[in-house]
Protein backbone atom coordinates (compact mmCIF):
# COMPACT_ATOMS: atom_id res chain seq x y z
CA UNK A 1 0.00 0.00 0.00
CA UNK A 2 1.54 3.46 -1.07
CA UNK A 3 -0.34 6.30 0.80
CA UNK A 4 0.79 9.78 -0.44
CA UNK A 5 0.48 12.36 2.31
CA UNK A 6 0.25 16.46 0.91
CA UNK A 7 0.62 19.00 3.96
CA UNK A 8 2.24 22.59 3.39
CA UNK A 9 5.75 21.72 5.10
CA UNK A 10 7.82 19.02 7.07
CA UNK A 11 10.08 19.01 10.11
CA UNK A 12 12.74 20.23 10.55
CA UNK A 13 9.93 23.34 9.96
CA UNK A 14 8.55 23.38 13.23
CA UNK A 15 4.53 23.62 13.26
CA UNK A 16 1.97 21.68 14.97
CA UNK A 17 0.66 20.13 11.38
CA UNK A 18 4.25 19.09 10.79
CA UNK A 19 4.60 17.14 13.55
CA UNK A 20 1.09 15.16 13.40
CA UNK A 21 2.39 14.49 9.48
CA UNK A 22 5.88 13.32 10.98
CA UNK A 23 4.22 11.44 13.33
CA UNK A 24 1.83 9.59 10.95
CA UNK A 25 4.48 9.30 8.06
CA UNK A 26 7.54 7.81 10.22
CA UNK A 27 4.24 5.35 12.06
CA UNK A 28 3.21 4.02 8.93
CA UNK A 29 6.69 3.59 7.43
CA UNK A 30 7.68 1.31 9.86
CA UNK A 31 4.70 -0.59 9.31
CA UNK A 32 5.73 -1.49 6.02
CA UNK A 33 3.71 1.04 4.11
CA UNK A 34 5.28 3.22 1.18
CA UNK A 35 5.05 6.73 2.22
CA UNK A 36 5.89 9.38 -0.06
CA UNK A 37 4.97 13.23 1.78
CA UNK A 38 4.61 15.85 -0.97
CA UNK A 39 5.28 19.51 1.25
CA UNK A 40 6.69 23.31 0.22
CA UNK A 41 10.26 23.72 1.03
CA UNK A 42 10.89 27.20 2.28
CA UNK A 43 13.14 27.99 -0.38
CA UNK A 44 12.96 27.90 -4.71
CA UNK A 45 15.38 24.50 -4.84
CA UNK A 46 13.39 21.27 -4.50
CA UNK A 47 14.82 18.61 -2.49
CA UNK A 48 14.17 14.97 -2.27
CA UNK A 49 15.54 12.70 0.43
CA UNK A 50 14.70 10.12 2.43
CA UNK A 51 13.81 10.95 6.15
CA UNK A 52 13.11 7.65 8.60
CA UNK A 53 12.14 5.88 5.33
CA UNK A 54 9.58 8.21 4.47
CA UNK A 55 10.42 10.01 1.24
CA UNK A 56 10.19 13.82 1.26
CA UNK A 57 9.43 15.48 -1.67
CA UNK A 58 9.71 19.49 -0.79
CA UNK A 59 9.27 21.13 -3.66
CA UNK A 60 10.65 24.57 -4.76
CA UNK A 61 8.24 27.56 -3.09
CA UNK A 62 7.35 29.77 -5.74
CA UNK A 63 5.91 32.45 -3.46
CA UNK A 64 3.85 32.55 -0.06
CA UNK A 65 0.25 33.84 -0.32
CA UNK A 66 -1.03 34.38 3.50
CA UNK A 67 1.07 31.88 5.06
CA UNK A 68 0.03 29.65 2.03
CA UNK A 69 2.95 28.45 0.21
CA UNK A 70 2.80 28.47 -4.04
CA UNK A 71 4.41 26.06 -5.68
CA UNK A 72 3.65 25.61 -9.63
CA UNK A 73 5.60 22.61 -9.29
CA UNK A 74 2.80 20.78 -7.32
CA UNK A 75 0.48 19.96 -9.53
CA UNK A 76 2.55 18.16 -11.97
CA UNK A 77 4.22 16.15 -9.13
CA UNK A 78 0.74 14.73 -8.33
CA UNK A 79 0.16 14.14 -12.24
CA UNK A 80 3.19 12.05 -12.08
CA UNK A 81 3.38 10.57 -9.16
CA UNK A 82 1.56 6.80 -8.35
CA UNK A 83 0.30 5.88 -5.52
CA UNK A 84 -2.96 3.56 -4.12
CA UNK A 85 -4.56 6.92 -1.92
CA UNK A 86 -3.87 10.84 -1.42
CA UNK A 87 -4.06 11.73 2.59
CA UNK A 88 -4.62 15.63 2.47
CA UNK A 89 -3.73 17.58 5.62
CA UNK A 90 -5.96 20.81 5.76
CA UNK A 91 -5.82 23.90 6.07
CA UNK A 92 -4.07 24.33 3.12
CA UNK A 93 -6.58 25.95 0.39
CA UNK A 94 -4.14 26.16 -2.41
CA UNK A 95 -2.87 22.90 -2.16
CA UNK A 96 -6.44 21.82 -1.96
CA UNK A 97 -6.50 23.24 -5.69
CA UNK A 98 -3.85 21.65 -7.16
CA UNK A 99 -5.14 18.25 -5.50
CA UNK A 100 -8.39 19.15 -7.68
CA UNK A 101 -6.61 20.45 -10.64
CA UNK A 102 -4.32 17.49 -11.17
CA UNK A 103 -7.70 15.27 -11.59
CA UNK A 104 -6.59 12.30 -10.37
CA UNK A 105 -8.68 9.71 -8.98
CA UNK A 106 -7.71 7.76 -6.35
CA UNK A 107 -9.23 7.60 -2.96
CA UNK A 108 -8.59 10.87 -0.69
CA UNK A 109 -8.59 11.18 2.80
CA UNK A 110 -8.48 14.50 4.03
CA UNK A 111 -7.14 15.57 7.99
CA UNK A 112 -8.79 18.38 8.78
CA UNK A 113 -6.34 20.36 11.68
CA UNK A 114 -8.41 23.04 11.79
CA UNK A 115 -10.91 25.53 10.12
CA UNK A 116 -9.59 28.50 8.36
CA UNK A 117 -10.17 31.78 10.76
CA UNK A 118 -8.70 34.96 10.46
CA UNK A 119 -9.14 35.32 6.72
CA UNK A 120 -10.82 38.61 5.48
CA UNK A 121 -10.40 38.79 1.96
CA UNK A 122 -9.61 35.11 1.59
CA UNK A 123 -11.51 33.25 3.92
CA UNK A 124 -14.44 32.65 1.16
CA UNK A 125 -12.69 31.41 -1.47
CA UNK A 126 -10.38 29.51 0.76
CA UNK A 127 -13.18 27.77 2.84
CA UNK A 128 -15.02 27.31 -1.24
CA UNK A 129 -11.15 25.33 -2.50
CA UNK A 130 -11.27 23.44 0.70
CA UNK A 131 -15.14 22.28 0.70
CA UNK A 132 -14.51 21.48 -3.45
CA UNK A 133 -12.33 18.47 -1.73
CA UNK A 134 -14.53 17.81 1.13
CA UNK A 135 -16.83 16.61 -1.25
CA UNK A 136 -14.66 14.84 -3.34
CA UNK A 137 -13.27 13.25 -0.26
CA UNK A 138 -13.95 9.29 0.56
CA UNK A 139 -13.11 9.96 4.49
CA UNK A 140 -12.69 12.93 6.58
CA UNK A 141 -10.52 12.94 9.66
CA UNK A 142 -11.14 14.85 13.16
CA UNK A 143 -9.03 14.66 15.88
CA UNK A 144 -11.41 15.04 18.43
CA UNK A 145 -15.69 14.92 18.64
CA UNK A 146 -15.01 18.88 18.92
CA UNK A 147 -13.51 19.41 15.76
CA UNK A 148 -16.48 18.05 14.69
CA UNK A 149 -19.02 19.93 17.12
CA UNK A 150 -17.57 23.25 16.24
CA UNK A 151 -16.60 23.17 12.26
CA UNK A 152 -19.40 24.19 10.62
CA UNK A 153 -17.36 22.52 7.40
CA UNK A 154 -17.11 19.24 8.86
CA UNK A 155 -20.88 19.15 10.55
CA UNK A 156 -21.94 19.48 7.06
CA UNK A 157 -20.39 16.12 6.02
CA UNK A 158 -20.47 14.01 9.41
CA UNK A 159 -21.69 11.11 8.19
CA UNK A 160 -18.28 10.94 6.58
CA UNK A 161 -16.03 11.80 9.58
CA UNK A 162 -14.03 9.78 11.28
CA UNK A 163 -12.45 10.58 14.84
CA UNK A 164 -8.65 9.64 14.71
CA UNK A 165 -6.64 11.29 17.27
CA UNK A 166 -3.65 13.27 16.48
CA UNK A 167 -0.47 10.69 17.48
CA UNK A 168 2.49 11.39 19.89
CA UNK A 169 5.15 8.90 20.19
CA UNK A 170 5.58 9.26 24.45
CA UNK A 171 8.93 7.07 24.55
CA UNK A 172 10.95 9.95 24.01
CA UNK A 173 8.89 11.76 26.99
CA UNK A 174 9.08 8.82 29.19
CA UNK A 175 12.69 8.04 29.06
CA UNK A 176 14.43 11.96 28.97
CA UNK A 177 16.60 12.82 31.59
CA UNK A 178 16.01 15.90 33.58
CA UNK A 179 19.31 18.52 33.89
CA UNK A 180 18.47 21.74 34.72
CA UNK A 181 18.77 23.40 31.69
CA UNK A 182 22.14 25.82 31.62
CA UNK A 183 19.98 28.93 30.48
CA UNK A 184 17.79 28.97 33.09
CA UNK A 185 19.11 30.54 36.54
CA UNK A 186 20.76 27.76 39.05
CA UNK A 187 18.25 30.06 41.83
CA UNK A 188 15.19 29.34 40.20
CA UNK A 189 16.38 25.30 41.17
CA UNK A 190 14.11 25.99 44.75
CA UNK A 191 11.20 27.17 43.44
CA UNK A 192 8.57 26.33 41.34
CA UNK A 193 8.68 26.12 37.44
CA UNK A 194 6.32 26.91 34.75
CA UNK A 195 6.61 26.01 31.06
CA UNK A 196 5.01 27.66 28.33
CA UNK A 197 5.65 26.36 24.52
CA UNK A 198 4.63 27.68 21.30
CA UNK A 199 4.90 29.65 18.42
CA UNK A 200 5.21 34.16 20.36
CA UNK A 201 1.71 35.07 18.19
CA UNK A 202 -1.49 36.37 19.08
CA UNK A 203 -3.98 33.28 19.65
CA UNK A 204 -0.82 31.62 21.93
CA UNK A 205 -2.42 34.31 24.73
CA UNK A 206 0.80 34.95 26.29
CA UNK A 207 0.31 38.26 27.35
CA UNK A 208 -2.34 37.13 29.49
CA UNK A 209 0.24 34.39 30.56
CA UNK A 210 2.36 37.57 31.99
CA UNK A 211 -0.31 38.85 32.75
CA UNK A 212 -1.63 36.03 35.68
CA UNK A 213 2.42 35.23 36.43
CA UNK A 214 2.22 38.64 38.55
CA UNK A 215 -0.93 37.66 40.66
CA UNK A 216 1.26 34.54 42.17
CA UNK A 217 4.09 34.03 44.02
CA UNK A 218 7.04 31.91 44.59
CA UNK A 219 6.88 30.71 40.74
CA UNK A 220 9.34 31.39 37.51
CA UNK A 221 8.18 30.76 33.89
CA UNK A 222 10.41 29.12 31.32
CA UNK A 223 9.04 30.30 27.47
CA UNK A 224 10.28 28.30 24.36
CA UNK A 225 9.10 29.65 21.12
CA UNK A 226 9.51 32.32 18.89
CA UNK A 227 7.21 34.42 17.03
CA UNK A 228 6.45 38.48 15.72
CA UNK A 229 5.48 39.18 19.52
CA UNK A 230 8.91 38.56 21.14
CA UNK A 231 10.08 41.69 21.52
CA UNK A 232 6.73 43.10 22.26
CA UNK A 233 6.45 40.80 25.04
CA UNK A 234 9.94 41.05 26.49
CA UNK A 235 8.66 44.63 26.78
CA UNK A 236 5.15 43.84 28.70
CA UNK A 237 7.45 41.34 30.93
CA UNK A 238 9.65 44.41 31.96
CA UNK A 239 6.80 46.77 32.50
CA UNK A 240 5.19 44.13 34.73
CA UNK A 241 8.19 43.79 36.90
CA UNK A 242 8.69 40.34 35.71
CA UNK A 243 11.90 40.03 34.34
CA UNK A 244 13.49 38.11 37.19
CA UNK A 245 11.03 35.70 37.04
CA UNK A 246 11.21 35.09 33.20
CA UNK A 247 13.33 33.39 30.85
CA UNK A 248 12.26 33.66 27.15
CA UNK A 249 14.60 30.44 25.79
CA UNK A 250 13.62 31.08 22.21
CA UNK A 251 13.57 28.08 19.99
CA UNK A 252 15.44 24.91 21.49
CA UNK A 253 16.15 21.54 20.45
CA UNK A 254 13.86 18.54 20.76
CA UNK A 255 16.13 16.74 23.62
CA UNK A 256 16.07 20.15 25.46
CA UNK A 257 12.39 20.83 25.27
CA UNK A 258 12.02 17.11 26.83
CA UNK A 259 14.05 18.20 29.66
CA UNK A 260 12.44 21.15 30.32
CA UNK A 261 9.32 19.22 30.60
CA UNK A 262 10.24 17.12 33.38
CA UNK A 263 11.80 19.89 35.01
CA UNK A 264 8.82 21.85 35.26
CA UNK A 265 5.62 21.75 37.35
CA UNK A 266 3.27 22.10 34.73
CA UNK A 267 2.74 23.55 31.36
CA UNK A 268 -0.09 26.07 30.67
CA UNK A 269 -1.45 26.82 27.24
CA UNK A 270 -3.45 30.50 27.76
CA UNK A 271 -4.52 30.22 23.54
CA UNK A 272 -7.05 32.50 23.11
CA UNK A 273 -8.56 31.74 19.79
CA UNK A 274 -10.17 28.16 18.56
CA UNK A 275 -6.87 28.58 16.03
CA UNK A 276 -5.63 26.77 18.49
CA UNK A 277 -7.00 23.59 17.46
CA UNK A 278 -5.96 21.04 19.18
CA UNK A 279 -2.50 21.95 21.36
CA UNK A 280 0.16 19.04 20.59
CA UNK A 281 2.17 20.16 23.69
CA UNK A 282 -0.51 19.23 25.78
CA UNK A 283 0.54 15.95 23.91
CA UNK A 284 3.87 16.08 24.89
CA UNK A 285 3.44 17.59 28.68
CA UNK A 286 0.80 15.10 29.52
CA UNK A 287 3.48 12.49 27.88
CA UNK A 288 6.34 13.90 30.41
CA UNK A 289 3.80 12.93 33.51
CA UNK A 290 2.89 17.06 33.69
CA UNK A 291 -0.18 18.30 34.27
CA UNK A 292 -1.51 21.35 32.08
CA UNK A 293 -3.66 24.28 32.52
CA UNK A 294 -5.14 25.28 28.95
CA UNK A 295 -8.40 27.36 27.94
CA UNK A 296 -12.12 26.68 27.30
CA UNK A 297 -12.18 27.10 23.96
CA UNK A 298 -14.50 25.70 21.20
CA UNK A 299 -11.36 23.76 19.46
CA UNK A 300 -10.34 20.47 20.79
CA UNK A 301 -8.09 21.91 23.13
CA UNK A 302 -10.44 21.08 26.20
CA UNK A 303 -10.80 17.56 24.91
CA UNK A 304 -7.50 16.72 25.44
CA UNK A 305 -6.90 18.17 28.49
CA UNK A 306 -9.63 16.84 31.20
CA UNK A 307 -10.50 19.14 34.07
CA UNK A 308 -10.28 17.78 36.99
CA UNK A 309 -8.55 14.95 35.78
CA UNK A 310 -5.19 15.42 33.45
CA UNK A 311 -5.06 19.79 34.42
CA UNK A 312 -7.31 22.45 35.04
CA UNK A 313 -9.21 23.96 32.39
CA UNK A 314 -10.17 27.94 33.14
CA UNK A 315 -11.75 30.63 30.50
CA UNK A 316 -9.77 32.51 27.96
CA UNK A 317 -9.11 36.13 28.16
CA UNK A 318 -9.22 35.84 32.05
CA UNK A 319 -5.89 36.41 33.51
CA UNK A 320 -7.23 36.04 37.30
CA UNK A 321 -8.74 32.64 36.55
CA UNK A 322 -5.79 31.89 34.70
CA UNK A 323 -4.15 32.95 37.94
CA UNK A 324 -6.30 30.94 40.31
CA UNK A 325 -5.34 27.71 38.84
CA UNK A 326 -2.09 28.13 38.79
CA UNK A 327 -1.85 29.09 42.32
CA UNK A 328 -3.96 25.62 42.63
CA UNK A 329 -1.30 23.61 41.52
CA UNK A 330 1.28 25.48 42.73
CA UNK A 331 -0.41 25.16 46.05
CA UNK A 332 -0.68 21.65 46.28
CA UNK A 333 2.12 19.88 44.58
CA UNK A 334 0.81 15.91 45.53
CA UNK A 335 -2.01 17.17 43.09
CA UNK A 336 -0.06 18.28 40.44
CA UNK A 337 1.75 15.15 40.82
CA UNK A 338 -1.30 12.99 40.67
CA UNK A 339 -2.81 14.87 37.90
CA UNK A 340 0.36 14.31 35.52
CA UNK A 341 0.40 10.84 36.05
CA UNK A 342 -3.48 10.32 35.01
CA UNK A 343 -2.70 12.64 31.64
CA UNK A 344 0.39 10.22 31.07
CA UNK A 345 -1.68 7.78 31.33
CA UNK A 346 -4.39 9.00 29.18
CA UNK A 347 -1.43 9.66 26.47
CA UNK A 348 -0.38 5.81 26.74
CA UNK A 349 -3.94 4.67 26.10
CA UNK A 350 -5.69 7.19 24.01
CA UNK A 351 -2.77 8.85 21.84
CA UNK A 352 0.00 6.79 21.28
CA UNK A 353 1.55 6.36 18.32
CA UNK A 354 0.87 2.70 17.49
CA UNK A 355 -2.57 2.71 18.58
CA UNK A 356 -3.16 6.02 16.27
CA UNK A 357 -1.72 4.42 13.18
CA UNK A 358 -3.33 1.05 13.41
CA UNK A 359 -6.80 3.03 13.03
CA UNK A 360 -5.09 5.23 10.35
CA UNK A 361 -3.84 1.96 8.13
CA UNK A 362 -7.77 0.58 9.00
CA UNK A 363 -9.05 3.42 7.67
CA UNK A 364 -6.53 3.39 4.30
CA UNK A 365 -7.73 -0.71 3.57
CA UNK A 366 -11.83 0.37 4.03
CA UNK A 367 -11.62 3.79 1.75
CA UNK A 368 -9.48 1.26 -0.55
CA UNK A 369 -11.99 -1.56 -0.55
CA UNK A 370 -14.97 0.95 -1.24
CA UNK A 371 -13.15 2.50 -4.11
CA UNK A 372 -13.40 7.02 -4.67
CA UNK A 373 -16.75 8.54 -4.18
CA UNK A 374 -16.22 10.83 -6.17
CA UNK A 375 -19.31 13.54 -6.27
CA UNK A 376 -18.65 15.52 -8.95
Amino acid sequence: MHILHVGKYYPPYRGGIETVVEQLCRGLARRGLAITAVVSNDGIATVDENVDGVRVLRLGRTAELKSQPLNMRLVPTLRRLRFDALHFHTPNPLGALAVLAAGRTEPIVVTHHSDIVRQRLLGVPANLAQGLLYRRAAALVAATPNHIEHSSVLRRYESRCRVIHFPIDARPYLDAPSPWDERLPLEWQNEPLLLFVGRLVYYKGVDVLLEALRLTERANLAIVGIGPLSTRLVEQAARLGLSDRIRFLGAVSDDRLRSLYKRTRFLVLPSVEPSEAFGMVQLEAMASGRPVISTDLKSGVPYVNQHGVTGLIVPPRDPQALAAAMNELLEDEPRALAMGQAAQRRVLAEFHVDRIIEAHIELYASVLRAGSRSTF
